[in-house]
């Protein structure tokens, strides 16, 4: 009887489904630690990828005003670099969580406006639709730190550093970048947000848009 009982034991061994088995499977897998996200989270996330208002729509957007108005356009360039480090962060946690990631299908059908005022008023309104996203979203992930980390780095992305940029584009006619003197600023400064002139770092009169933290937009 005995003899028949280690038989038993050993078989279930060799097959994988002794108690050590399942541990160590269950720590191989690497998964048990990350939780499911509940529907609202996951629709929170995919929202924030693949929504009107999220970094897909963005980035198709900024590469539209690109190929039509010039690759080098700030601060259109340098934000298009930025959002697309925007939908990698994003993308990770999809994977993450396992949650399948969704397809762009903003990219390519995006039109670029008229014109250069057109184009910085269009940033300004997309990034501020961006942040009350994110400030809506962030009620539903409040149980995932990882991704109230990340929407919390892309809200204040859009709001401290994207928005003013489009902001002093717009207050400088389109373009952060000047090629005469800046509206209401001396020769040799840069375009202020409303907040008088401030120096510039480049050469020429009026060579950058001025951001809320001081630094240049381009």
């Amino acid at each position: 009887m005995k003899r028949n009982i280690l038989v038993v034991l050993a078989s279930l061994l060799l097959c994988g489904v002794g108690p050590l088995a399942v541990n160590a499977q269950g720590q191989r897998g690497g998964g048990s630690s990350v939780p499911a996200l509940d529907t609202s989270a996951r629709e929170a996330l995919i929202t924030a990828l693949a929504g009107p208002d999220g970094e897909y729509a963005a980035h198709a957007e900024y590469t539209a005003i690109l190929a039509k108005f010039g690759t080098t356009l700030q601060p259109y360039a340098n934000i298009v670099k930025a959002e697309k480090q925007h939908i990698a962060a994003l993308q990770q946690q999809c994977v993450k969580f396992g949650v399948p990631v969704p397809a762009d299908t903003y990219l390519g059908s995006a039109t670029a406006p008229a014109t250069l005022l057109e184009a910085a008023q269009t940033g300004v309104f997309a990034e501020n639709l961006n942040v009350s996203m994110y400030n809506t979203l962030l009620s539903k992930v409040q149980k995932y730190p990882s991704l109230v980390q990340v929407f919390t780095n892309l809200r204040n992305a859009s709001l401290n550093n994207h928005l003013p940029a489009f902001e002093a584009a717009v207050a400088n006619g389109g373009t952060a970048s000047c090629t005469g003197t800046c509206v209401g600023a001396a020769a040799g400064t840069c375009c202020g947000m409303g907040k008088g002139p401030g120096k510039g770092s480049g050469t020429g009169p009026g060579t950058c848009a001025r951001l809320r933290d001081g630094s240049c937009a381009q």
